[in-house]
């Protein structure tokens, strides 16, 4: 069964696929910005829950996860970074650099969803085998 963070990252790898494919299919670039502006939207509110809600519940049952769990909000910071760089990219340079950066982008955070989602099977794991 999927829980929530797991579904949210679903959301969120459709969004970036669409905006790789706008980025990818020469679409005109108000078109690529605002699929960009979508995906934003939807990643801003993925790393506040994150950061308010789940995560400090996480570290409240698991202390020692602490540096895990700053190692990934540190990563916020840096794919919004990646994404102003992308969306200037496109302002100034066009579609064919801003696609390039979108797909390092999607491998990375498709990484960081993967370790996220090994945290939470971890937990999930620990309180299945408590007493």
């Amino acid at each position: 069964m999927e829980g929530p963070v797991t579904a949210e990252h679903r959301r969120l790898d459709v969004l970036l696929e669409a905006a790789l494919a706008a980025l990818a299919s020469e679409a005109e670039p108000d078109a690529a910005r605002g699929t960009l502006g979508a995906l934003r939207a939807a990643l801003e509110t993925h790393f506040d829950q994150e950061s308010r809600l789940y995560f400090p519940a996480i570290e409240a049952l698991r202390p020692d996860l602490k540096p895990d769990i700053q190692r990934l909000l540190d990563a916020h910071g840096s794919f919004r970074r990646r994404l102003d760089h992308i969306e200037t990219r496109l302002s100034e340079r066009g579609l064919a650099e801003a696609h390039a950066d979108l797909q390092a982008f999607s491998r990375d955070f498709s990484a960081h969803e993967a370790a996220e989602e090994a945290m939470l099977v971890e937990l999930t794991h620990d309180a299945a085998v408590m007493p």
